[in-house]
This record gives structure tokens, sequence and C-alpha cells, in this order.
């Protein structure tokens, strides 16, 4: 889920993402070239924490709420 919170209930606006795995990674070139830039970014202490690459299809995205305005609508 994706929510940006307004002062009331009301005003949320929001969409649920709904994904599939296609791959993932434990070891091995890819995860260690990710596991580096991802060092540069966010410092090597957090990046030794990553201990699996995935990667994602989205498969569906709809609203947080649906009354059939459509997702482009919810955000």
């Amino acid at each position: 889920m994706i929510i940006e919170q307004e002062a009331g209930i009301m005003g949320w606006k929001g969409i649920r993402v709904y994904l599939t795995m296609k791959e993932y990674v434990t070891s091995g070139s890819r995860l260690d070239t990710w596991k580096s830039q991802m060092a540069k970014r966010v410092g090597e202490q957090a990046a030794s924490m990553i201990k699996v690459l995935a990667m994602f299809e989205v498969t569906e995205v709809r609203p947080l709420v649906d009354f059939g305005q459509g997702w482009e609508r919810s955000i």
C-alpha cells in the first residue's frame, strides 16, 4: 500500500499495489554489486544487512478504497 495521510480520514489518498516475485538472489555478483551501490547511499552498515535481492512485477494497481473511481484518481 502507498498512503498519503491528510488531516481527516476522508482526505486520505492511496493505492494498493499487487506484486508477483519473479526472481531472487541470495549470493553472487548481482547481489554484491547492488549492495555496493546501496552502501554509497545508506552506508556500509545498512548495506551489510541486505541479505536478498528480490525482483517483482506489478500485476495490479487498485485504489486504497475502491468506489469504481480507478486508481489514477486515488493519488
